[in-house]
């Protein structure tokens, strides 16, 4: 698939996101090559080089912990977590999940469509944490 669900750009307008290009094309942003010699900078500088079709949950988890392209990434991220919202990056179950949490309360107050998204998402997290829980409690009392 080429494309994907749409991404919010400023001013609201709803565009596609070609999943064939890279966050220096979409954003026409070339960084060159890092200034700075730390892992993460050089992280970074090569994720923005990826397709997003490349990017995967750890690429996302560490791009969105940066706060980096958010308009692109979110819509993203978003889709992912709303089929599974303990998908994980490198650091813990869950960790995409909690670096989309993180983002900044002014940036969802400007993107109130991916608020929504983001809202699904919990409200999809707490049925299946609903979910598991019962089922604990039942083995527990048949089982302990």
């Amino acid at each position: 698939m080429k494309y994907r669900k749409p991404f919010i750009q400023e001013g609201e307008t709803m565009c596609q996101v070609d999943l064939t290009k890279t966050l220096e094309e979409l954003e026409d942003e070339y960084w060159g090559e890092p200034n700075f010699a730390s892992s993460l900078v050089i992280q970074v500088h090569k994720l923005r080089k990826k397709t997003l079709g490349e990017l995967n949950d750890e690429n996302l988890r560490l791009l969105i912990g940066q706060q980096m392209s958010l308009t692109i990434l979110l819509p993203l991220a978003l889709e992912r977590l709303v089929q599974n919202p303990l998908r994980s990056g490198d650091l813990y179950t869950g960790d995409l999940f909690c670096s989309v949490l993180k983002v900044r309360k002014e940036y969802w107050k400007e993107h109130k469509e991916l608020k929504n998204e983001l809202e699904e998402v919990i409200r999809t997290y707490e049925e299946v944490r609903k979910t598991l829980e019962e089922h604990i409690s039942k083995y527990r009392r048949d089982h302990l």
